[in-house]
């Protein structure tokens, strides 16, 4: 018997809640006495041994200029109780 199922359409604006199931990290950097912080929620595990991480910074954000200078970043994990925090500065220019 062939099972049926129910499609939805969703504005494209609205899909990524979907395709971004990771957690939203906060990437800080620094350079030339400037210092940064973003979130950022696609982010992946590209090799284990020795560790890399892949994520998509656009040139279009204030953290990119730093981080390709400086070559450097840390990804920060944060913790439910600093929800409200991390939704600021996800909210921040």
């Amino acid at each position: 018997m062939r099972r049926t199922y129910n499609k939805s359409n969703f504005q494209v604006a609205k899909i990524r809640r979907f395709l971004e199931p990771g957690p939203i990290v906060l990437v800080s950097s620094a350079w030339k006495g400037q210092s940064n912080i973003m979130t950022m929620g696609w982010q992946t595990v590209m090799e284990f041994s020795p560790s890399l991480v892949g994520c998509m910074i656009t040139a279009a954000n204030h953290s990119f200029e730093m981080i390709r200078s400086s070559k450097e970043c840390v990804i920060n994990i944060p913790t439910d109780d600093l929800v409200n925090e991390v939704v600021g500065i996800g909210n921040t220019t």
